[in-house]
């Protein structure tokens, strides 16, 4: 059993920053982390608490203004966290203007993988609310509105809709990988999201089958990609299009403490540039995981915390929180 006390990391770096052939001219080594705010006698009852330090030794460049940009943060429940950041002007992120959203989530709380009706898809916003009819409930709570959300994997835009990556809710396989023929097994088919009793991990290394996923044990799985981290180890990226230019993206991780933390960069706007998928890598790496993987992201990419959308999903072609794109699952938070 996972203990019921679970000590946030504060935001501090441990940061060189050089540069890298994976990391489209940034960067590198280096690493931040979230430090520990209180002892476990003030964590007693107050369940987490989280504060941003700054670290003396931090050294200069996109690291160090990531570790002391102006972060704000909005405590949602006892072990969510929200913190987002505006990167603009003199403090710019790669170079760029940025905004990124960051939820923290203490492995005590309930994270479940909600799809949206077969045959449909839903808004990330709906499914975090429970008004919409779940084909495989994920909890005994899933029409209790969720605490937060955030959107899911890849799917098809097109009837008949649904995921176009596996997915297993509750033991039940909601969706497969497609195409059916001719699979190829492709980076963003490269990892996946594993729950097995609760616990989370991210995994990779699959076979070139299809239904490979199916072996898998865990109750549910999400598959996605691709891969960003894997024991604290950078993984390599395959240069395309679709890593190398900078898009809304969409990312989940976990720390070494079970620590989740789920990511949403806005993009496609002059306010939000977006990221490459190696500028996304560093993000995680800085936010102190050890495994990390892409999820769905442009206009999927939404974040909604206390029943509202936090970020700037892109599909209006505005900067403002009512672009939000129908998907095929997500992940909520209670």
């Amino acid at each position: 059993m996972m203990k019921r006390r679970f000590y946030f990391l504060a935001l501090a770096a441990l940061l060189a920053w050089g540069t890298t052939g994976a990391a489209t001219g940034a960067a590198a080594a280096g690493a931040a982390a979230w430090a520990a705010a209180s002892d476990a006698t003030a964590n007693a009852d107050a369940g987490v608490s989280i504060s941003l330090s700054t670290d003396a030794s931090a050294s200069g460049g996109e690291g160090e203004a990531f570790s002391r940009a102006a972060w704000q943060e909005t405590p949602v429940a006892e072990g969510i966290i929200l913190r987002q950041c505006a990167f603009a002007g003199r403090d710019t992120l790669f170079g760029s203007n940025q905004f990124l959203s960051v939820l923290i989530v203490s492995p005590a709380r309930e994270c479940a993988l909600v799809a949206a009706p077969a045959g449909t898809l839903a808004l990330t916003s709906e499914l975090a609310a429970g008004t919409v009819t779940t084909p495989v409930p994920a909890s005994g709570k899933v029409s209790t509105p969720a605490l937060a959300a955030v959107n899911g994997s890849f799917f098809h835009m097109k009837a008949p809709y649904g995921g176009s990556t596996f997915s297993r809710i509750n033991n039940v396989i909601v969706s497969e990988n497609a195409p059916v023929e001719n699979f190829r097994r492709d980076p963003q088919r490269s990892g996946a999201i594993v729950v097995s009793e609760g616990r989370f991990s991210v995994v990779t290394g699959f076979g070139p089958e299809r239904t490979y996923e199916e072996s898998l044990a865990g109750e549910t799985i999400l598959t996605a990609g691709p891969m960003l981290l894997l024991d604290g180890v950078r993984s390599d990226l395959h240069p395309f299009k679709f890593n190398s230019n900078r898009h809304p993206r969409t990312a989940f991780g976990i720390r070494r403490d079970g620590t989740l933390i789920f990511v949403v960069a806005d993009g496609r706007n002059t306010k939000a540039a977006g990221l490459s998928m190696a500028e996304l890598q560093q993000v995680m790496i800085w936010l102190g995981c050890r495994d990390a993987i892409n999820l769905d992201g442009g206009g999927s990419s939404t974040m909604v915390v206390s029943g509202a959308v936090v970020n700037h999903p892109c599909d209006n072609r505005r900067f403002d929180a009512d672009g939000e794109r129908p998907v095929a699952n997500a992940w909520v938070i209670r």
